[in-house]
């Protein structure tokens, strides 16, 4: 009788189990965007207008030049987009090499164009602001960049300071 209920309470208690235990997904936190979905460093100054004590004028200011960012870095992610895979590579591997390294190619240029087109939408951006705002800017944009990382290693290696 003893072994019943002890085998009773087993079966009831492993299910209690599995559902108060995080699965690796939660532990995972949210899926990170793609890296051509990330705040420019306009939409950061944008967010933090009260830490920098931004005027309406700047404000505006900083916000048409968002815009205008926007609208040159639409083209160039959605040709991003069209080079993402839709989904995971087969266990076989059907696209060949060269497609992929060319694909990859193409991803690298129009990463280095977002980039520059960030560069020249922040150095426009702070022309807009004081002296003591723009040491706050790029201490904040500077932040911001360490907090995202490298991403999580892979073919790299481990992430930096580990």
């Amino acid at each position: 009788m003893k072994r019943h209920l002890f085998m009773l309470g087993l079966l009831l208690s492993v299910p209690a189990f599995a559902e108060s235990t995080p699965t690796q997904d939660a532990t995972r936190g949210p899926p990170r965007p793609p890296p051509f979905e990330r705040k420019s460093p306009v939409q950061l100054l944008l967010e933090h207008r009260q830490e920098l004590a931004l005027t309406d004028a700047q404000a505006t200011g900083l916000e048409r030049i968002q815009a205008a960012l926007d609208t040159k870095n639409a083209p160039v992610k959605q040709s991003l987009e069209a080079l993402r895979p839709a989904g995971p590579p087969p266990a076989g591997g059907t696209q060949d090499d060269a497609t992929h390294r060319a694909n990859r190619e193409k991803a690298h240029g129009l990463f280095d164009q977002l980039r520059t087109n960030d560069t020249q939408a922040y150095q426009e951006a702070e022309q807009l602001l004081t002296d003591a705002q723009k040491t706050q800017a790029r201490a904040l944009i500077t932040a911001a960049w360490e907090a995202h990382g490298p991403g999580p290693g892979g073919r790299g290696g481990p992430r930096r300071g580990e």
